[in-house]
């Protein structure tokens, strides 16, 4: 019996290479077929290992932290909708008090720093972490140490770590950087590690320091302005975590109800918080890749059909040799398999083509510390392909193929006259209009992504920025501790930029269009609010001279003048003065200051009401004294929020924030101004660096980065089906073309005319490109409801859109019939009365 089995074991292997070797040996004797059916699946095979690529980086595989299911992401909810940063007093009452977390870790947003290496200043972006911050994730760096306890206390040892790429190119990779200085802003820290490359969760950080935890520079209640992680402990759940934050934010709620009022916590996992919606995005062109091999598939499974008809002969004569159907089939899809594996491995060279593409375009937009890499995975990933791909497009034609009349096929001589069974002919409709429908699906998704790149595109976003440029300053907070400093500062600046050549305006801002800004709760005396903390608006303090420079238009009263600078600085200058937040209250409500507001909060408050003169709260009172137009302050998909400017004196309390500085041309290029700003800026201090110098409509391209892109793969893996569409419908156009050319010229023969002939052949396509394009447009539909949250100004029902992609299939169909068509116009009917 075992001897049986060895020998059973045994056969079946020598089957199997015997099946592998006839079926290399076929498809070299047809070496057309085969290239164009190895190119095919190549296309698409490539295509979907390069986004699994993505994918297993994004979503798939484990983020390099150590255990990182249990590294969490910390935010706090307010009265408005949305998550929030925290609070220092919350963070450091949650991180003693709770029961659940193994560890906790406060950190900064990323800011802009001068930073001095050699001679001259230069910018580089700073994140302040806790000490224990890179412990907590389990994170070493490359070279050196991470912070020790104790250098995030008042009067700690000022140290940083580097990231790789600021490591790279500031000290050339040098190992001697440990124990070299650098000055951040003025102050001289000592570099004490280096990153490894791949890590970049925090932000574009080049440089951490320790951020002092000293509870008056974390800040009170109701000041939300930090970022936090934590580590939960073995054996609790993400439940139990959350129902323990939760629980001390209701305590909190009770006990300190003036700040934290419906102040409770948010409890992420940690790869949720960094993909946040770029998971939708990545599986919407998952997907459409997937849509790309089916038609790669059909384009195959359809060149198997036709080429079963010459192999008749051959399938009849090993039928009556002894051979059974499921021999044959086993045969068939051998060829199939062998097929489908020479593309993968062609696919998989295109694959690393595309990734690399990948990983050029999309560095910057995936917010995930794992590389975007072909490993093992996407090689497993294309083997499975491969396997699942060959037996698909080649069952239908393997089972047709094995169904063959043995003594019909003896006598036929295998060409492509040759009869076809009525299954043979309706597996090849259904084929080619899966093609179309698929095609047509993939074409809508990226027609209605086109729509919104070019809504977005066309946007008004609310300045007239083409002959603007912008660029970002930090005052160092040691060396400029006062308002007058700060505004001496900034207001020789502008003088400096004015009296340039080449300058028609300059002024100063806190917050620069479709980069985010600052908000607050405001309140409007006299009227009931639908929550206790009033709605949330944005806000910006601006210098003279900012709406001029960016072209924002005066609707309504005036702008801001010198009085009104002169008065704010006067409310700003007491309240740093006074000795308790009592005093500073008392001193707030003397004063009523100017505010300039856009149109949207006009009509939110004063909706069919004249806004001049109109008083609300924010910490001091507020009066209208000018409405300006409309200016998106977050991303273009979003829309424009309620938004009032202050003078800038109203942030120079904190003269070190940084700020950004605006530019007019007068005509000539802006980005020729770049020097003209550095050059004032260190006339003043020849410490200080200018960051991001970039002009408006780079700006407002940056924002559109994550839609281009999203258009862009889109859109090439529709071209790339509509390509994969019109050849298989010219190669069954062909054939049919083949298969009836005795039929043809017996109606030839009997009178009818060639355009009689064109009719009857291109009604049959017609026929089935229609019924592709109906059910195409089904699935279009169901697919735009998936990716409506990707689209703006846009409905994922866009008659234009669907109306377009269909006359663009149909047309290209047509286009692809024309030769086949042309050449049965032309048939002569004497030789096709002899084709058999």
């Amino acid at each position: 019996m075992q001897e049986r089995h060895r020998k059973s074991g045994t056969s079946w292997i020598s089957d199997l290479a015997r099946d592998i070797r006839y079926a290399g040996r076929v498809l070299r004797k047809s070496p057309g077929f085969t290239s164009i059916a190895i190119l095919t699946l190549a296309l698409g095979i490539g295509a979907n290992t390069a986004i699994f690529s993505v994918v297993n980086a994004t979503l798939l595989k484990p983020l390099p932290f150590r255990n990182p299911e249990k590294i969490v992401a910390l935010w706090q909810t307010e009265s408005a909708p949305g998550s929030y940063p925290l609070t220092g007093e919350d963070y450091s009452d949650w991180r003693a008090q709770n029961t659940t977390f193994e560890a906790m870790s406060l950190y900064s947003w990323p800011s802009n720093a001068s930073v001095t290496v050699g001679a001259a200043p230069e910018g580089a972006t700073v994140v302040r972490t806790e000490a224990n911050f890179f412990s907590l994730l389990g994170v070493n760096p490359l070279i050196g140490r991470s912070f020790a306890t104790g250098e995030d206390q008042n009067g700690g040892t000022k140290v940083a770590i580097l990231s790789y790429a600021f490591w790279k190119s500031r000290f050339g990779g040098s190992t001697t950087v440990l124990s070299k200085s650098l000055s951040l802003n003025g102050e001289p820290y000592v570099v004490i590690g280096v990153m490894p490359p791949w890590y970049r969760t925090s932000g574009d950080a080049e440089v951490w320091i320790p951020l002092n935890m000293a509870k008056e520079h974390l800040g009170t209640r109701g000041t939300h302005q930090w970022k936090a992680i934590g580590r939960i402990k073995q054996g609790v759940t993400l439940a139990q975590a959350r129902a323990d934050l939760r629980a001390l934010s209701e305590g909190y709620e009770k006990q300190f109800p003036e700040h934290n009022r419906n102040v409770t916590a948010i409890v992420n996992p940690m790869r949720e918080d960094l993909i946040g919606d770029f998971s939708t995005q990545i599986l919407v062109l998952f997907g459409a890749v997937g849509l790309v091999l089916l038609i790669a598939c059909a384009n195959v499974a359809n060149l198997l059909l036709a080429r079963s008809t010459s192999r008749q002969r051959e399938i009849g004569v090993r039928s009556a040799l002894g051979a059974g159907r499921g021999r044959l089939v086993r045969q068939l899809l051998t060829e199939s398999v062998l097929l489908a594996l020479a593309g993968g491995a062609l696919g998989i060279a295109i694959a690393f083509a595309g990734v690399a593409a990948l990983r050029a375009q999309l560095a910057d937009s995936i917010p995930n510390p794992n590389p975007i890499a072909v490993d093992w995975w996407p090689l497993l990933f294309t083997f499975l392909i491969c396997i699942l791909v060959g037996v698909l497009f080649g069952l239908a034609p393997a089972v047709q193929t094995s169904a063959v009349n043995c003594g019909q096929a003896l006598k036929s001589k295998g060409t492509v006259g040759a009869s076809t069974t009525r299954g043979g002919h309706w597996l090849r409709d259904f084929l080619v209009g899966s093609e179309i429908a698929l095609s047509l699906a993939l074409l809508a998704g990226a027609g209605l992504l086109l729509r919104t790149f070019t809504h977005l595109r066309s946007a008004d976003i609310g300045v007239r920025g083409d002959q603007v440029l912008t660029a970002t300053v930090r005052l160092p907070e040691k060396q400029y501790t006062t308002l007058d400093q700060g505004a001496l500062f900034y207001d020789r600046l502008i003088e400096k930029l004015q009296n340039s050549a080449g300058v028609r305006s300059a002024a100063i801002t806190t917050e620069l269009p479709l980069l985010g800004g600052s908000n607050g709760f405001i309140k409007i005396p006299g009227r009931q609010m639908d929550s206790e903390s009033g709605p949330l608006v944005e806000f910006s303090s601006i210098s003279e001279g900012y709406f001029r420079t960016m072209g924002i238009p005066l609707l309504q009263g005036r702008e801001f003048n010198r009085a009104d600078f002169e008065i704010t600085a006067k409310v700003i200058r007491e309240a740093m003065d006074a000795k308790t937040s009592d005093d500073a209250k008392a001193i707030a409500k003397k004063y009523v200051l100017p505010a300039v507001i856009n149109q949207t909060m006009a009509n939110a408050f004063w909706p069919r009401q004249n806004a001049e003169g109109k008083i609300f709260e924010s910490w001091v009172q507020f009066r209208v004294v000018g409405v300006v137009g409309d200016v998106k302050q977050m991303r273009l998909r979003e829309g424009v929020m309620p938004q009032w400017y202050a003078t800038l004196s109203w942030n120079l309390g904190v003269p070190s924030g940084p700020y950004s500085i605006v530019v007019q041309s007068a005509g000539a290029p802006p980005q020729i101004l770049g020097n003209t700003i550095v050059t004032a800026v260190q006339s003043l201090d020849p410490g200080l660096a200018v960051f991001r110098v970039r002009t408006m409509p780079q700006i407002v391209a940056e924002s559109m980065q994550d839609t281009s892109y999203e258009a862009v793969l889109l859109g090439a893996m529709a071209a790339l089906a509509l390509v994969l569409a019109s050849v298989g419908t010219y190669g069954v156009m062909s054939y049919v073309v083949g298969q009836r050319t005795n039929e043809i010229g017996i109606r030839m023969a009997l009178g009818a005319r060639p355009i009689e002939i064109m009719g009857m052949v291109t009604r049959e396509m017609l026929s089935v490109v229609g019924i592709g394009i109906v059910v195409g447009l089904v699935g279009a539909l169901a697919g735009a409801q998936l990716m409506k949250d990707l689209l703006v100004g846009v409905a994922p029902f866009d008659p234009m859109t669907y109306v377009g992609v269909s006359l663009l299939l149909a047309l290209v169909a047509l286009a692809a019939c024309y030769v086949p068509v042309r050449r049965a116009m032309c048939v002569d009917p004497v030789l096709a009365l002899r084709y058999e």
